[in-house]
């Protein structure tokens, strides 16, 4: 099947934790440029600053330069226990779904020159670590009774707008396998919409379309964007640091949705149920460039430039199954004789596999810490993500295609979406030779334009941990809680009064460990 004729018919995209949308690879870029939990516990506990601060396995993934002020090797890592719970309001009707696990956020190992150097004009420590950058966890559950319409509707829409008939249907069905090229003709195998008795084609239609709908849907993600980094940072007369980092990522992303109907009081058919599976995975490169500078022994400041993430080969596999549940449907055999069909086997999407290439938005990121001498510290980071930069495009397709399918899903980026600022303010207070006390708040900005909806995506995080240190080691409890607003549009039709949306509340608690030795 023609690839370009598949993408303009499903729009293929992401349900993800971070953007429950309408499909659309404007939608799962955006939640693949979205980093939340990237740094080591301590800094986590103040907000996630981490690019002015430095000597933190944090600067392997975060502002390299941090790594030029380490004058010993070490070796840390973090657990952390997650916990994402989503409530939901649907056609005055709520709901809540939560999705709890244990994860390795990070890991590093930093080795510092040998201390003979550490009195040269210039000194500097190399760093490996990994790191989780976006995590798929975010489980959706809606529930409510629709006067207005039916997922049926958006098939029957669908059919109608290609000229559809029952023959050309039918023609997109195989019988060995028993799947069907697209949703509609899925539908129509499973003698859940028909087209008009005179034409043969359009306008479809389904039975009783005026019954209530009692829908009830759901959505569970899973899967991470990991990264392995490779970075080295110097320090000039211990004042002015440099770093460059390299950044090896991996998406691996699956997203599972469930959609059920019961038409009440229905003579013919009684409902249905829906699942869709989209796989995602793909590598990716980028780098990052920074920079730090004391302006004395107090103050000191920093910039990062983090260029986009190129992924050579995005890889995806969306598939979908129609189970429809009969009570009794009008018919004739194959002698025109009159019959009642009473059962109907599931009806499954013709498996669709596709690639593509991905540009991550660039990333701008500056901060400044004040040191209250050996009392504690203020710091603060500012980021700045050109979200409108993110692009798509498939080598898969021909030149033609390609063209159209960049034109239509950069065009929605362009137009959906807008730069972001995301801050993050922390402390640390020393409370003995070996206790501190942390406490942080982040916010990342909304990054959708306003002419998208009305919806504030503002997300804000608040923080706070403990940690021991001594000469040989090191271990930090953190704790941070973050939240969101989203929304979920199981189906969208042209009519905009005929459908809805849910509101969402996103939030995010997560408990940390982190611990390490210096060598």
């Amino acid at each position: 099947m023609n690839r370009i004729l598949w993408i303009v018919l499903i729009g293929l995209g992401s349900l993800t934790a971070s953007n429950a949308q309408i499909y659309s690879y404007s939608n799962l870029a955006k939640s693949f440029s979205t980093a939340y939990s990237t740094s080591s516990p301590r800094m986590q506990a103040m907000g996630g600053v981490h690019s002015t601060l430095g000597a933190d396995i944090s600067s392997i993934s975060g502002n390299p330069a941090g790594l030029g002020f380490y004058n010993r090797s070490e070796v840390g890592l973090g657990i952390g226990y997650v916990s994402a719970t989503t409530q939901a309001s649907y056609l005055s009707e709520t709901s809540s779904r939560n999705n709890s696990f244990v994860q390795l956020p990070i890991f590093g190992l930093v080795l510092a020159s040998p201390p003979e150097l550490s009195a040269s004009q210039w000194h500097g420590s190399f760093g490996i670590g990994y790191s989780r950058q976006v995590i798929f966890a975010q489980p959706i559950s809606i529930s409510g009774v629709n006067n207005r319409s039916s997922l049926l509707d958006k098939f029957i829409e669908k059919a109608n707008e290609k000229g559809a008939t029952g023959q050309s249907l039918d023609d997109e069905f195989n019988d060995f396998s028993k799947t069907a090229d697209s949703p509609e003709a899925v539908a129509y195998q499973a003698y859940l919409i028909n087209p008009n008795n005179k034409t043969g084609g359009a306008p479809f239609q389904r039975y009783e379309p005026n019954l209530p709908t009692r829908q009830l849907g759901s959505a569970d993600n899973e899967g991470a964007l990991s990264q392995w980094d490779i970075s080295y940072g110097a320090s000039y007369l211990n004042k002015f640091y440099l770093g460059l980092g390299l950044h090896f990522s991996k998406i691996n992303a699956t997203s599972t949705t469930f959609w059920q109907e019961e038409f009440e009081g229905a003579k013919y058919v009684s409902g249905l149920q829906y699942q869709e599976k989209l796989v995602n995975t793909g590598s990716g490169l980028s780098a990052t460039l920074g920079m730090i500078y004391k302006l004395n022994s107090n103050l000191r400041v920093s910039f990062a430039f983090n260029t986009p993430m190129f992924f050579d080969q995005m890889n995806e596999r969306y598939d979908a199954t129609l189970n429809p549940r009969v009570l009794g449907i009008p018919s004739f055999d194959s002698k025109g004789n009159p019959i009642t069909i009473t059962r109907v086997g599931a009806v499954k999407l013709t498996p669709n596999e596709f690639t593509y290439q991905l540009i991550t938005p660039l990333k701008l990121s500056g901060g400044a810490a004040y040191f209250f001498g050996k009392r504690g510290l203020l710091s603060l980071d500012l980021e700045y993500v050109n979200f409108p930069g993110m692009q798509v495009s498939s080598v898969e397709l021909s030149a033609a295609d390609n063209i159209n399918f960049e034109n239509k899903y950069n065009g929605q980026t362009k137009k959906n979406f807008q730069s972001a600022l995301n801050m993050k303010l922390g402390t640390e207070i020393k409370l003995n030779a070996n206790f501190n006390l942390r406490a942080g708040v982040a916010t990342w900005g909304n990054s959708y334009a306003p002419t998208y909806d009305s919806i504030d995506r503002t997300v804000v995080q608040i923080s706070g941990g403990l940690g021991f240190r001594t000469n040989q080691f090191y271990i930090d409890l953190t704790a941070y809680q973050r939240a969101s607003k989203e929304a979920f549009t199981p189906y969208a039709l042209k009519n905009t009064a005929d459908y809805s949306s849910a509101n969402l509340n996103l939030t995010s608690l997560q408990l940390m460990i982190g611990t390490g030795i210096y060598f």
